[in-house]
């Protein structure tokens, strides 16, 4: 019997896609629906924005600083080191957590500028892996009808979103990631999540 059989270890599940994806609204309906089956659940959002690090990104993304793209994807990567032991402590207490973007948004993002996936993969070295990442993906034209105004830097580049999309279904097919099309109604995208999760949730707790 080994430890890891005998101590119930948490779940980590990733949700990714590119920007008006609808990310947010989704992980907030997966923690509650956990949470209603019993589930003790905890959920972050990366870039937080709470930290020092996440300070630093909120400027750049509003345009109040310029780096270069490497020293941006260190900076988004750092800020989930900044979370490390917090996702660490909340697995070994078996708790799931559920995480609205993690490592996989740097990958897609920084392949999108440029940048070599060996070399963005040594910045995630050593983080939590999610035990299933899900991949809502959205065509940039739908992202842009959902949001007119008030977009970042990032949303408001089109042939930026297109690449990105573009990678994020390169590293989902590689990766075994689930892939869900966000473009229907929330509930909807909810029961497709919802359908890929339950069984790996009944698995694991057993």
């Amino acid at each position: 019997c080994t430890i890891r059989s005998r101590v119930t270890m948490g779940l980590i599940f990733a949700i990714e896609g590119i920007d008006q994806s609808g990310k947010g609204m989704q992980t907030k309906m997966l923690v509650e629906r956990l949470r209603k089956q019993g589930h003790n659940v905890e959920l972050i959002s990366f870039p937080d924005y709470f930290t020092i690090i996440g300070k630093e990104i909120k400027a750049f993304l509003e345009g109040d600083r310029n780096y270069s793209s490497q020293v941006r994807h260190m900076l988004l990567s750092l800020n989930r080191w900044e979370r490390k032991d917090l996702i660490d402590e909340w697995f070994k207490k078996g708790k799931t957590v559920v995480l609205d973007r993690y490592s996989g948004s740097n990958y897609a993002y920084g392949l999108t500028q440029g940048l070599k996936l060996d070399w963005l993969l040594n910045l995630e070295k050593g983080l939590p892996e999610p035990s299933i990442t899900i991949l809502l993906d959205l065509s940039p034209e739908i992202s842009l009808n959902r949001k007119m105004s008030g977009r970042d830097i990032h949303e408001r580049d089109q042939e930026l979103l297109k690449g990105v999309r573009k990678e994020y279904l390169k590293l989902a097919k590689r990766w075994n990631w689930i892939i869900v099309d966000a473009s229907s109604d929330p509930n909807t995208v909810h029961d497709r999540i919802w359908s890929k999760l339950d069984n790996f949730i009944q698995k694991s707790h057993h």
